[in-house]
């Protein structure tokens, strides 16, 4: 094979990023992965990195003590093992691919994390993998866990970007099955893997790839969660496994007659893979939340908030609100309509467009006080939500809706919105994330003290000043007295 090398400038550096002939685009991210250092980064990628870590440790704290995490760490402490990673905020050790059984749910439980716009949900993959995968090292710093947390939202994200996940998959019911491939990424990272042992693993990873997601959907259960852990312990055993020797498909892992990509059954770009890769970060364009619920319901949340704000009407002055929803929302939190109409689970209400924009009008929030046995049965919500309809406009970017409220004095707003509260183009500051992170405290598994907390998320906003995360971050939310 014939070697061709590319200069890109990074920040002011000239960092080489090489391409062996038609080679699977696979090895070519491995390249990538092994061979970038974290001086490589650019300033606004560490910033972005830390600031999306934030997020997902957030979500992780209010998520651990949510349906079915407490029942998965039980099932990991009971079958036991080498005593490796502690599990946040429940105690005791296990092996590392455990933990990551056991952390991965916490960070999905109140679907409340960073989504990509074709990609779909990212670092709920690679920072539970990467929390779980510290007990594999002596010591983890915070600059091992920024470029691994960089360089595996990279991989994920470019796979997703080019299955076309959100845009084309998931209309059809079909979707994921490419998250492994990004916390393989992180945790060969971590461990500083080799660049065939790399390669391995992710041929490994490729062996247990197939679009699921949206199974998961319809209806929703507690496997939305769930899964994440399944994908941190795959994910790591698939390094270690590599590590020792284990060899994976290394022809055809992304293209060819039985590469990733030919499971779609529409059209592909296999070219946004690799294309400008070490220069345009992808991973700049995931979005945050501001809700605890589908991403699928936030531009008509926020449309709904919006407009009450701006004409001064509350939620009992409505006669009806209707909503045109783009393709990927409709199929997400529209239909089938006797489920959304009538969610009775917290993952039902989580995924009902009518649920979450009721719950907003009246409470001005969605968040884990939403999802109560009571707030799920309240008069005034499901009231409002008989006043709701909703229709398909294939029209609409995947995940924009446009509101149009009618009071029942007659008049009537109406307004478009392609772009919810943490968008890249509607960012969250570091002031919102870090009171995003103290809101989800109170639902923590364990009791957080506030030094604690203001500690931890000092931390992660200067991560690159830590010399052991374990010491800085994990343990601190770790009772020493389970286990």
């Amino acid at each position: 094979m014939s070697a061709s090398k590319t200069f890109i400038d990074m920040g002011g550096k000239m960092c080489a990023i090489w391409r062996l002939g038609d080679e699977d685009p696979m090895s070519t991210l491995c390249r990538m992965v092994t061979e970038m250092k974290y001086e490589d980064l650019p300033s606004h990628v560490i910033k972005h990195a830390k600031l999306s870590i934030l997020d997902t440790m957030a979500v992780t704290v209010g998520g651990s003590a949510m349906e079915g995490v407490a029942a998965v760490v039980d099932f990991v402490k009971e079958k036991g093992g080498k005593p490796q990673s502690l599990i946040p905020f429940y105690g005791g050790k296990v092996p590392a691919s455990e933990a990551g059984m056991a952390i991965g749910p916490m960070a999905r439980a109140m679907d409340f994390g960073d989504v990509h716009e074709d990609a779909a949900h990212t670092s709920e993959y690679t920072v539970p993998t990467l929390l779980a995968a510290t007990g594999l090292k002596e010591r983890v710093s915070g600059k091992d866990i920024l470029i691994s947390y960089v360089l595996g939202q990279e991989v994920l994200i470019r796979i997703g970007m080019a299955i076309h996940t959100i845009s084309k998959g998931a209309p059809l019911g079909r979707g994921g099955g490419h998250y492994i491939f990004g916390p393989v990424a992180s945790v060969g990272k971590l461990l500083g893997l080799s660049f065939d042992d790399l390669a391995n693993a992710q041929g490994i990873a490729r062996a247990m790839t197939q679009p699921h997601d949206y199974s998961m959907v319809k209806p929703p259960s507690l496997m939305m969660r769930v899964h994440h852990g399944f994908i941190s312990q795959d994910a790591i055993n698939a390094c270690l496994l590599a590590k020792r020797g284990i060899t994976g498909s290394r022809e055809e892992v992304l293209l060819g007659d039985r590469g990733f990509l030919n499971f779609a059954k529409w059209e592909t770009d296999a070219e946004l893979i690799t294309q400008r890769l070490g220069e345009k970060w992808e991973m700049l364009d995931t979005m945050m939340k501001a809700h605890s619920s589908c991403k699928c319901t936030h531009t008509s949340i926020d449309g709904i908030l919006d407009l009450m704000e701006k004409h001064g009407f509350g939620a009992d002055d409505i006669e009806h609100i209707h909503f045109d929803e783009s393709t990927f929302n409709w199929t997400t939190v529209c239909i089938p309509k006797e489920v959304r109409w009538g969610p009775r689970s917290v993952q039902d209400c989580q995924f009902s467009l009518p649920y979450t924009v009721a719950t907003a009008a009246y409470d001005k929030h969605v968040f884990l006080d939403s999802y109560t046995n009571e707030a799920r049965q309240r008069k005034d919500v499901r009231d409002l939500m008989a006043k709701i309809t909703a229709e398909k406009d294939s029209m609409l970017p995947p995940f924009a809706s446009r509101t149009t409220i009618t009071l029942n004095d007659g008049r009537q707003f109406s307004n478009e919105y392609l772009h919810s509260k943490g968008h890249p183009k509607k960012p969250f500051s570091e002031n919102e994330l870090a009171e995003k992170f103290r809101a989800c405290v109170p639902y923590a598994a364990c009791m957080l003290k506030d030094d604690v907390v203001n500690a931890v998320i000092e931390t992660i906003l200067n991560l690159e000043n830590s010399d052991d995360i374990v010491k800085d971050i994990i343990a601190p939310i770790t009772p020493s007295d389970k286990g």
